[in-house]
């Protein structure tokens, strides 16, 4: 076995505190490049009139299990203000086209984007990408109905926010 010529800078330090220290100050580095990289990257969008990047993504989880011929209705507040750039549901094997599912903010229908109106699967999960703007502490909702007059079914959408 050859072993390598080379050490890592951290193999001369002797104890596990002064390795701690010299990975935390390497991060601290790192993290301080990418926040400058990122806020010049910004200057330069806003120079050409575009808007920031954005520096937050969030996701919040709607999950529930909905009894044979019940629905239900679950909400979580938006961690941030910014956009909701993707859905993702899934709908596991046994569902038949017989859940319905519907999600949005606030007072908005997002999926589908009709008032009243439900989407129904069987073991699926599509990605929906979208861009629809959403205030932190702004309610994310899912409505869940089961009209399998038999089986319960669990049911789950992540609603992917970027943002501030």
């Amino acid at each position: 076995m050859v072993y390598p010529t080379e050490k890592h800078p951290f193999e001369a330090l002797t104890s596990i505190d002064e390795r701690v220290d010299f990975v935390h100050e390497q991060v601290d580095y790192v993290h301080n490049q990418l926040v400058a990289s990122q806020l010049a990257l910004n200057q330069l969008l806003e120079k050409e009139g575009m808007p920031p990047m954005t520096a937050v993504t969030r996701e919040v989880v709607l999950r529930v299990t909905v009894q044979p011929l019940t629905g239900t209705r679950l909400a979580r507040p938006s961690p941030l203000t910014g956009r909701i750039v993707q859905i993702v549901r899934h709908w596991p094997d046994g569902c038949d086209g017989n859940v319905d599912l519907a999600i949005g903010h606030k007072d908005t229908w997002v999926l589908p984007n009709t008032t009243d109106n439900y989407v129904a699967l069987n073991n699926a999960t599509p990605v929906l990408t979208i861009d629809e703007p959403i205030e932190k502490g702004e309610e994310i909702w899912m409505i869940v109905r089961n009209g399998d007059g038999v089986n319960p079914h669990t049911i789950t959408a992540t609603v992917v926010i970027e943002g501030e």
